[in-house]
């Protein structure tokens, strides 16, 4: 189980941090530096500078113990920190687990002598995420930059502010990017239910904005409701209003009335504040401005967060180097939609579903169908597309079977096209239409036909 560390809060002087490190240090450490005060600042730093290892031993507590108590304390402050996990103790990946609701079967005594004791086994579904990121930050203290940082109260708080902020702020920077990219990725693979909203004027926004935000409070009033439209998977599940969560820009934020929003949601503003995400913007996802999720769509775990350090004494500084691993990630089985004014979308071409997932052939042999006999489709939507053959210009099936499967993080669903190719002679040619499903209708205009002779 990942676990959310506590929060403590750091709000000790220059004074306190000294004698804290000093009520820990080693003997000698204590034998040659008294205890601080306002007024003998400059007396501790002569005493630390003429001696290498105490030196080595104040910065090492400087760094792993004063630092990490900082850097954790701004743990979790972050907008999109609301969303981690937690820390894992062990292993690199998390299987997340989903069963599907048990289907209902009509009561009859006759049938029951025969099936009572057989077994129905549950629907269930599993998906793995994996350790993928492994950075680390680093920075340099010098004997020179020690030896200023002992000429006033001051110089200390500076000196740990430098530490924090080198190696803090690096890897905060990136966990935010890293976290806006995984709603670009999930929207480019069709992980997130699109939603149309109209364009809104920043100089007259009053009208589309009252539409805006009844298609805000029209869709989380459905994701109370148990449904599989709203899912990557295809799922049924449901999302309380008390556990989703709005992402929205700055831009559309700003033009907003938070009241009129919060009311959208059933909350009152200090509740709906709770569950509001602030963000620049979405990336490269164009006309996008907006995100309504499941509290546990993203997946991100902190798998190590560690720091170690070395003395180069030929050139007299320190090295620190602040280790962070995580996970990140997004749940195929949560709830996520995402609200664009964008009317444009990519779609991915039918692959051959093989060991390689090689691109599907233009010709096949009689005797090959059944090596090309399903095909590939990446998922757009949250609901699976509608794949029907036609055989030398006439239909042969409507509605192919479709199964869900994950390739490289991504979701796919398998089309088994063989039933409709059975019998196929040379110069048979079959088309491979695919119906995207956009908001749980077919989407005719947009279809991707994929062509197959029989040679």
């Amino acid at each position: 189980m990942p676990t959310i560390p506590a929060t403590p809060v750091f709000n000790a002087s220059a004074i306190d941090v000294l004698n804290a490190i000093r009520a820990n240090a080693s003997v000698s450490y204590q034998e040659r530096i008294p205890e601080a005060t306002k007024d003998n600042i400059k007396e501790i730093g002569n005493a630390m500078l003429s001696y290498q290892p105490t030196q080595n031993e104040f910065l090492s507590a400087l760094v792993n113990r004063i630092a990490r108590v900082i850097i954790t304390s701004k743990s979790y402050t972050n907008p999109l920190k609301m969303f981690k996990k937690g820390t894992l103790e062990y292993g690199e990946t998390v299987e997340e687990v989903f069963v599907q609701i048990a289907k209902a079967h009509q009561f009859d005594p006759a049938v029951a002598e025969k099936e009572v004791f057989k077994r129905e086994i549950p629907d269930v579904a599993a998906i793995f995420h994996k350790l993928n990121v492994q950075n680390f930050y680093k920075t340099t203290i010098s004997n020179e930059q020690l030896r200023q940082a002992f000429l006033s109260v001051e110089g200390v708080n500076d000196l740990i502010a430098k530490i924090v902020d080198s190696l803090y702020t690096g890897s905060e920077v990136d966990e935010y990017v890293y976290m806006k990219q995984l709603i670009v990725d999930a929207a480019n693979k069709g992980q997130m239910k699109l939603v149309r909203i109209p364009e809104w004027d920043v100089d007259d926004p009053e009208i589309p904005l009252k539409k805006i935000v009844k298609q805000f409070k029209s869709f989380s009033n459905k994701l109370e409701f148990m449904s599989n439209a709203y899912n990557a998977y295809g799922v049924t599940t449901h999302t309380p209003k008390s556990e989703q969560v709005l992402i929205i820009d700055a831009a559309l934020d700003a033009a907003m009335d938070v009241d009129v929003l919060a009311s959208a949601f059933n909350m009152d503003k200090a509740q709906f504040m709770g569950q509001r995400v602030l963000i620049d913007n979405f990336g490269s996802l164009t006309g996008a401005c907006a995100a309504l999720v499941d509290k546990d769509w993203f997946m991100v775990f902190d798998n190590l967060t560690n720091f170690t350090e070395n003395y180069n004494g030929e050139g007299m500084y320190w090295n620190y180097f602040y280790h962070v691993w995580r996970t990140y990630s997004t749940s195929l089985f949560a709830n996520a939609i995402l609200f664009t004014t964008d009317a444009t979308t990519t779609y991915t071409a039918p692959q051959a579903y093989t060991a390689t997932w090689a691109a599907y052939p233009a010709t096949v042999s009689a005797a090959s169908i059944a090596t090309v006999a399903k095909i590939a489709i990446q998922g757009v939507g949250a609901k699976p597309p509608v794949v029907r053959v036609t055989k030398n210009n006439v239909e042969v099936e409507a509605d192919v079977a479709l199964t869900p499967a994950m390739h490289n993080n991504v979701l796919y669903w398998i089309a088994d096209v063989a039933p409709t190719m059975t019998g196929a002679k040379a110069t048979d040619k079959f088309a491979i239409k695919v119906y995207y499903n956009i908001g749980g209708e077919i989407d005719s205009q947009t279809t991707y036909v994929y062509n197959l002779t029989v040679n």
